[in-house]
């Protein structure tokens, strides 16, 4: 286990739950500068089974199990928007997998990536410089850079469970335009699937959302963590050295305790769908 991970996992016990996420920011943005992780196209856990689409369509099929898990939230976007969106945001949008894949599904969107890591900004920009209806920005997802009600639609993978519920429902429900529609996934560990529930109801409440749907996707999630074993294996072993268990753990791999945590059954992930009411206050009807 490197140093780096050691540290992590010291500072996890005597660290304010703000603290230790921005401390994972900061490991997240130099993994993207010094290992392989910038030449991927997704940085998450995955989805199983991998979808036809995704399988088969380059660039996606390079990682068909992540791309799906983007897929699979764009695909109930879809059937939760009224209309086709003309702006979606992807926050969190890391390498720019998703954004490329927001604008497959939207063809007549004009589909944002927002992400705080400079180096995954960059490379995002100039792989898809083929795509005109995709854009990059820097930003934090705590206080992102854009004014109120400019998106009909938001989506992310895994941003919801670092920078914590409480900011996410804050920020993506001031972007939202009134009759918007955003979908999330988020993963936890040591927490009940159903305390999560009534924590989004609620939040969704308190910010003028209405929550239409909280699944469990955990099994789909884990399935794809151990189909995707030997590629992990692969990146990780060109991961430098110092932060080479910080790698292990944060990509699910067996023996880890992340991996442990989802054998024993305190790992848990869920996406959620909800939207913003047309007029200015909604009530949660889930």
């Amino acid at each position: 286990m490197s140093g780096l991970y050691q540290l992590k996992r010291k500072l996890q016990r005597k660290l304010p739950k703000s603290m230790q996420n921005r401390f994972q920011e900061m490991i997240y943005v130099l993994l993207y500068r010094f290992s392989p992780a910038r030449k991927q196209n997704f940085f998450n856990s995955g989805y199983a089974p991998a979808n036809a689409f995704c399988r088969e369509t380059p660039p996606f099929s390079n990682e068909p199990l992540q791309a799906t898990l983007y897929d699979h939230l764009l695909e109930c976007l879809s059937d939760a928007c009224e209309n086709a969106p003309d702006r979606l945001l992807d926050i969190g949008s890391g390498l720019g997998g998703g954004v490329r894949l927001g604008a497959v599904r939207f063809p007549c969107a004009q589909v944002v990536g927002v992400e705080v890591n400079a180096t995954a900004v960059r490379v995002a920009r100039s792989r898809l410089q083929d795509v005109p209806t995709a854009s990059f920005e820097q930003g934090d997802a705590r206080a992102l850079p854009f004014p109120d009600a400019g998106f009909d639609a938001i989506f992310s993978v895994g941003a919801a469970s670092y920078i914590g519920l409480d900011e996410y429902y804050r920020e993506a429900a001031r972007l939202l335009k009134p009759g918007g529609t955003m979908v999330f996934s988020a993963g936890y560990t040591d927490a009940r699937l159903e305390n999560h529930r009534r924590k989004n109801e609620s939040l969704a409440k308190k910010n003028g959302l209405v929550l239409h749907t909280f699944e469990d996707i955990t099994p789909h999630v884990f399935a794809a963590i151990g189909e995707d074993v030997p590629r992990r294996k692969a990146l990780i072993d060109r991961v430098p050295r110092p932060f080479r268990g910080y790698a292990l753990n944060w990509a699910d791999m067996p023996g880890t305790m992340r991996y442990q945590e989802y054998e024993d059954g305190r790992r848990l992930d869920y996406f959620v769908v909800c939207t913003k009411p047309k007029s200015a206050k909604g009530s949660n009807a889930m």
